[in-house]
């Protein structure tokens, strides 16, 4: 009886194939109209994945497929590129998509606003607030960017409605804790 041989093709044809498959975003399930290849956590340039050629079997490609992932743009930028720490940018999105009605464009507009301010903020030096109050109140005012200034306070404030729900959060989580501990 003889094995029969699987046919072996290079990795690149895989990801071809694959990255045509992909309807929807791994990470927020959004309708795939661009999309950024990833493994391991960090993006595969086109040029990358054309490179590829090392040969594989069907076999071979199924481990492989477990590294990749096809993430929308956003989601590619967000969780592939080093952010700064000045607001939690990813917990803000995830907020934004399971607290609120807001659709993927205006989320992004959201996610963008805040990502470029916390950039100015950081170059700035401006420690970020010590209370979810900081957020809305006009603390940081004077640091502003001198453009789109509003449109930089409304992320803020919807910025400080998610840090008062991870506040109310934490709080109802080591209260629940605490309760739990005498049983």
């Amino acid at each position: 009886m003889t094995v029969q041989q699987l046919k072996k093709r290079p990795l690149s044809r895989f990801l071809k194939d694959f990255k045509h498959t992909q309807t929807h975003c791994a990470q927020c399930a959004k309708l795939l109209d661009r999309i950024t290849l990833t493994r391991r956590g960090e993006i595969v340039s086109k040029t990358a994945i054309a490179q590829l050629d090392t040969l594989i079997d069907e076999n071979g490609w199924q481990v492989e497929r477990q590294s990749w992932a096809a993430l929308c743009r956003f989601c590619g930028d967000l969780y592939c590129k080093e952010q700064q720490h000045y607001f939690d940018i990813i917990g803000f999105k995830e907020y934004l998509f399971d607290q609120t009605e807001m659709s993927h464009g205006t989320i992004r507009e959201y996610v963008v606003r805040l990502r470029r301010l916390g950039n100015h903020l950081a170059s700035q030096n401006i420690p970020a607030p010590s209370s979810a109050k900081g957020y809305f109140d006009d603390s940081l005012e004077p640091w502003l960017p001198t453009t789109s200034t509003n449109n930089y306070r409304i992320a803020l404030r919807k910025y400080g409605q998610f840090q008062t729900l991870n506040q109310n959060t934490s709080a109802q989580y080591q209260e629940n804790k605490s309760t739990s501990d005498i049983y």
